[in-house]
C-alpha cells in the first residue's frame, strides 16, 4: 500500500465518508504474464444469456442468484432479468426506474435488489412483478438476504434493517459507525438459522436475531494498524462464512480470523489482506488477498497448504471450489482452474466481455460466470 497513489488519494480527500476503490492501488502495473500450462481439464460452455447493460466499477455488487431452475441477474440501468439454468432462455424481465446498485438476493419467492437512492425493492421469483419496496437510509451495495419471513439490508451507512418479507414494512434497525475513509462496499450478511452475522469497516463482526434485530454478540476480529487513513483500513468486506461451529472472516489490511462460534474465542488468525469472499470446504479455506495470490490454508490451524503465486496483478475474483478443482476469474475475462491439492494450474478459459464479476457461481454440474461487459455464461467442467 505504501505507493504514490496512498498519497493522491489522502490529499484527495476533503469530507467523512469517503471511499477507496478496491484494487486502486494496482493500476499502474500490467497484470503478470500468463504461464505455459499443461490443460488436464477441459470448460464446456453451455450457453450465454446477456444481462442488459454493461457493469461499470460498481459492478462488482450486481452478482447473479440462483434457485433450483432460475437464475436471476440486474444491471446498473434498472433491468432486473431471469434465465433459465437448463437453457439460459429468458424467462421474464423488469425494468425499474432507478439505479440498482446491490444485488441480487433470493428468497422466499422473491427476487430482492437495492438502489443508490436507498430503496430495496422485491419481485415475485415467479414472473418479475414489483410486490413491494422499502426505503432505508442510504445507498444499498450489498445484496438483501432473506430468512424465515425477513429481509435483511444493509445500507451504506453501516444500519442494518430487518424489513417484513411480506410487505416491506421495516420491523427493527440497528447501526454500526463507519469510519471517516473505507473500502466502497460492504460484506454481504451471512444467515444461520436464526441469526444474521455482518462484518463492518471498523474491524468488528456482529450477530443479531432475525426476528428482532437484538445484537447477540460483537466482536473485534482486528485492529487498525499504520500512521494514515489508508494504512489503517481494516473493512471487512467478505462475507463471513460458517463451517461447523466456527466463523471464518476476512479483512483488508487486516487478518482472516477463525472465531469460535459458541465462545467467540479466537481460535486461530493469519496476516491475509482481502475484500474478497472465502470459499470453504472439508479441509480448506481458498482465498484471493489483495497482491493476486490464491491460498489454500487449513481449517484448524490457518497454516498454508498451498499458495499460487502466477496471477499476480490480475485482479482475481473471489474462490469457487468443487470437487477436485479451484475456480478464480481474472481483469481479461480469464477464468483459471487449479487442483485443489496443490494449486497448480490446470487448466483455463477466456470469456468474452471483459473482467469477470464476483465469484464464478456453483449450481450442481454447472459454473456460472458473470463478465463486466454484461454476459453470463454456462460452463460445464469435464475432465
Amino acid at each position: 500500500m505504501k505507493r504514490i497513489l496512498i498519497l493522491f488519494v489522502l490529499t484527495s480527500l476533503v469530507a467523512c465518508g469517503s471511499v477507496f476503490k478496491r484494487g486502486e492501488s494496482r493500476k499502474e502495473l500490467p497484470p503478470e504474464p500468463l504461464p505455459n500450462i499443461e490443460a488436464s481439464i477441459k470448460l464446456d460452455r453451455d450457453w450465454s444469456f446477456g444481462i442488459g447493460a454493461s457493469l461499470d466499477e460498481g459492478g462488482q455488487h450486481l452478482t447473479p442468484a440462483v434457485d433450483a431452475e432460475q437464475v436471476y441477474t440486474a444491471d446498473p440501468e434498472g433491468r432486473i432479468s431471469a434465465a433459465g439454468l437448463s437453457d439460459g432462455k429468458r424467462r421474464w424481465s423488469t425494468k425499474l426506474d432507478a439505479v440498482i446498485s446491490g444485488g441480487v438476493g433470493t428468497g422466499d419467492g422473491l427476487v430482492l435488489v437495492g438502489t443508490s437512492k436507498g430503496v430495496v425493492h422485491a419481485l415475485d421469483a415467479r414472473d418479475g412483478k414489483e410486490l413491494w419496496n422499502s426505503r432505508v437510509s442510504s445507498e444499498v451495495l450489498t445484496p438483501p438476504v432473506t430468512a424465515t419471513g425477513m429481509v435483511v439490508a444493509r445500507a451504506g451507512d453501516g444500519r442494518i434493517y430487518g424489513l417484513s418479507a411480506v410487505d416491506g414494512a421495516s420491523k427493527w434497525s440497528f447501526r454500526r459507525s463507519v469510519p471517516s475513509l473505507s473500502l466502497r462496499g460492504a460484506g454481504t450478511p451471512s444467515l444461520y438459522k436464526q441469526v444474521v452475522v455482518l462484518g463492518f469497516a471498523s474491524g468488528k463482526i456482529v450477530a443479531a436475531e432475525v426476528a428482532t434485530g437484538r445484537i447477540i454478540w460483537d466482536v473485534n476480529v482486528t485492529q487498525p494498524r499504520g500512521r494514515n487513513e489508508v494504512e489503517r483500513l481494516v473493512d471487512i468486506d467478505a462475507r463471513p462464512v460458517l463451517a461447523g461451529s466456527v466463523i471464518y472472516v476476512a479483512a483488508y489490511q487486516g487478518r482472516i480470523t477463525a472465531l469460535a462460534l459458541g465462545s467467540r474465542r479466537i481460535l486461530w488468525a493469519r496476516d491475509v489482506s482481502t475484500y474478497n469472499d472465502l470459499s470453504v470446504d472439508e479441509a480448506n479455506i481458498y482465498v484471493t488477498d489483495e497482491q493476486d495470490t490464491v491460498f489454500a490454508l487449513d481449517r484448524l490451524t490457518g497454516t498454508t497448504v498451498w499458495k499460487q503465486e502466477s496471477l499476480k496483478r490480475r485482479r482475481l475474483s473471489p474462490p469457487t471450489t468443487t470437487g477436485g478443482y479451484v475456480f478464480v476469474g481474472d481483469k481479461e475475462g480469464y477464468l483459471h482452474v487449479l487442483r485443489k491439492s496443490d494449486g497448480q494450474l490446470v487448466g483455463r478459459s477466456r470469456l468474452k466481455d471483459g473482467a469477470v464479476i464476483g465469484a464464478p457461481i456453483l449450481q450442481g454440474s454447472q459454473l456460472l460466470v458473470l463478465t463486466q461487459g454484461g454476459t453470463l455464461t454456462s460452463l460445464s467442467v469435464n475432465n
